[in-house]
């Protein structure tokens, strides 16, 4: 059951600073790290030793949420992201764990579904991102793979439970296989996976459903992008899926349900204004934050005013390791470096200033 945002918080201009509850886990603050890829990976998707380090330095949020890992193979094509698909990767995302637990933090770890897997041939001459220019289109898997993809996140979401991740976040938005399956432009399908908003939603609900068996579902988070546009536009029956998918949800019982607000990079995309973080409430009761550009001070609102539960902050997070310390200091931020972003080694992971 949701209890407004705004119960049992200071009253005071630190909303943010309040604990809160989240299904199973207990936060200390309401100030999320979001998932965000890094591509530091070597080239069998291993998050790279920094990354355990990266993480503790941030073990003051509420909740870490890690960036997405794949829960199935994706083959050639991307840059080197990290996966959670193999034995092999267990090793170093334990090492992970450990350093944040061993800060005091607390640690969920974003599955996501890219492609299936595809060889470098299947690439000859489109470039070394071809996969990304090149997606997966719902209607090109059979219904066999489609259930596979259920199965697998489950999978995952029990090996995530037992290296000791505090919860596990089923990645199903800004344009990535879940997501096409939500939207009636992307997904063309006619059988029991698409033709209409139930069919459409059912593979994410199948894919909640496999993970909620495995860990629970008070410590299964989601993560939608309703804003997210199309093909360059709003989605026609966007509100549509997404006011069914959130009725849904309202009988799972998830331990939160992060969803994006719009930012300014995101109109210049062609988002869909129309579905707001008040039309999200409106429709889903449960435990609920967001992500898009918040400041200290809108976020603080958001929360008082129990818009949100909890919200979502990436790239002032990845610039300040120590950002509740500073937001509860009124204290200057560090500017991110977006030439960092995305470079394979230490720098711009690790290196940012704390107070």
């Amino acid at each position: 059951m949701h209890i407004n945002a705004a119960d049992n918080i200071p009253a005071s201009n630190d909303h943010l600073l309040a604990p809160v509850k989240l299904g199973a886990l207990e936060l200390p603050n309401r100030i999320v790290m979001a998932p965000m890829t890094r591509m530091r990976a070597d080239e069998n998707n291993v998050p790279l030793p920094a990354v355990a380090e990266y993480y503790a330095q941030r073990s003051t949020a509420g909740l870490i949420v890690t960036e997405a890992a794949a829960a199935t193979p994706f083959g050639a094509g991307y840059g080197p992201m990290v996966g959670f698909f193999d034995e092999s990767h267990e090793p170093a995302w334990r090492k992970v764990v450990e350093a944040v637990h061993a800060e005091g933090g607390r640690i969920a770890l974003q599955l996501w579904h890219v492609v299936r897997a595809r060889s470098e041939e299947d690439g000859a001459g489109k470039g070394r991102n071809w996969v990304i220019k090149h997606e997966l289109r719902p209607e090109q898997l059979t219904a066999e793979e489609i259930r596979a993809v259920a199965k697998d996140f489950g999978t995952a979401a029990r090996r995530a439970r037992a290296l000791g991740f505090d919860a596990v976040e089923v990645h199903a938005g800004t344009g990535n296989l879940m997501d096409r399956f939500l939207r009636s432009s992307t997904n063309r399908r006619t059988d029991e996976y698409g033709g209409s908003a139930p069919a459409r939603v059912r593979l994410l609900l199948e894919s909640i459903a496999e993970v909620a068996a495995e860990i629970g579902s008070d410590r299964t988070g989601l993560k939608i992008s309703p804003v997210w546009p199309v093909d360059g536009r709003p989605d026609p029956t966007g509100r549509e899926e997404f006011a069914y998918l959130l009725g849904r949800l309202a009988d799972i019982d998830l331990a939160y349900l992060q969803v994006n607000r719009v930012t300014e990079e995101d109109r210049a995309a062609g988002a869909d204004e129309s579905i707001t973080l008040e039309w999200v409430r409106e429709h889903y009761a449960g435990t609920l934050l967001a992500a898009g550009g918040f400041t200290r001070e809108d976020g603080e609102q958001a929360v008082a005013d129990g818009l949100l539960d909890a919200v979502v902050y990436g790239r002032a997070f990845l610039a300040n390791p120590d950002l509740p310390t500073r937001f509860a200091a009124r204290a200057p931020l560090n500017a991110p470096r977006r030439e960092t972003f995305y470079t394979n080694g230490p720098e711009g992971l690790v290196d940012y200033p704390t107070l």
